[in-house]
């Protein structure tokens, strides 16, 4: 049987002493004396208040809780998760407005005219450096013969369909089976 000395009533509250305190809510003695440090009630040094302390754990506890309650929507009341959810609305409708502003003012462009002026900027060099080949190849068949000419011009646009084909990596232009033959 315990002490007077170590476990006494007072005021109508339970005092005990730190073993019997740490026993009690069944941490060290030195867990005790962390939690005086971080602001735990204590009815006198070495002896403990085990009311004010329990009040004191259930705060702690209840703050804990409520972090955890504000970050993980799985421990949210229905309250809770509607503001969270409406705090979520809000923030994603503020980045659509946002990236609307952008598309406003002209920072980004539609994907849509992009791919039709690059599809007739890069029909139009395909055509034009074609036509290069066959330009040329008129150019060295005035100075030679005809077939050298042709064979000319069909390295050229060898030359021409390979660089099309590195450029077209994922496979946007193939190069027509009648320009092979």
């Amino acid at each position: 049987m315990a002490e007077k000395s170590e476990l006494y009533f007072e005021d109508g509250t339970i005092i005990a002493s730190t073993r019997y305190a740490a026993a009690y809510f069944g941490v060290t003695p030195a867990t005790l004396s962390n939690w005086g440090k971080s602001g735990c009630p204590h009815f006198k040094y070495g002896f403990w208040d085990i009311k004010a302390v329990t009040a004191w754990c259930t705060e702690k506890d209840g703050e804990r809780l409520a972090e955890a309650a504000r970050t993980d929507p799985s421990k949210m009341t229905p309250a809770q998760l509607k503001t969270h959810y409406e705090a979520l609305l809000k923030q994603e409708q503020l980045e659509g407005a946002r990236l609307r502003n952008q598309i406003a003012n002209g920072e980004f462009l539609r994907r849509g005219d992009v791919v039709r002026e690059l599809s007739q900027f890069f029909a139009v060099f395909r055509a034009s450096s074609f036509g290069l080949g066959e330009a040329l190849a008129q150019l060295v068949s005035d100075h030679t013969d005809s077939e050298t000419g042709r064979t000319a011009a069909g390295l050229i646009r060898s030359r021409i369909t390979q660089a099309l084909s590195q450029m077209a990596v994922s496979g946007v232009w193939a190069p027509d089976e009648e320009a092979d033959a």
